[in-house]
């Protein structure tokens, strides 16, 4: 596989991601899901698993998380995937 070339990932394997990440949360807290509500970690893992409504929405906002975190917008940098981050103060 060359460098442009990407390789698909089922949407399987994207639940499998978020629910690895979802393991790792707190087991005494909860998430609030906009007007959807309040859920325990286990009620997240099992909307995910389960590809609910809930979950996909549980999916979309781990992945816009995880495009953000590349782009470094947590952290005020530019992401240049040839190159090493750059803190935006210093431009």
């Amino acid at each position: 596989m060359t460098k442009t070339e990407r390789k698909k990932i089922s949407d399987q394997d994207i639940r499998k991601l978020v629910v690895a990440r979802l393991r790792t949360l707190s087991g005494n807290k909860r998430v609030s899901i906009g007007s959807e509500g309040e859920f325990t970690k286990d009620q997240l893992i099992k909307n995910v698993e389960e590809n609910s409504e809930i979950g996909k929405k549980i999916v979309q906002i781990q992945l816009e998380y995880l495009q953000a975190l590349k782009e470094g917008i947590f952290f005020q940098e530019e992401v240049d995937v040839n190159n090493s981050p750059k803190s935006r103060h210093n431009n």
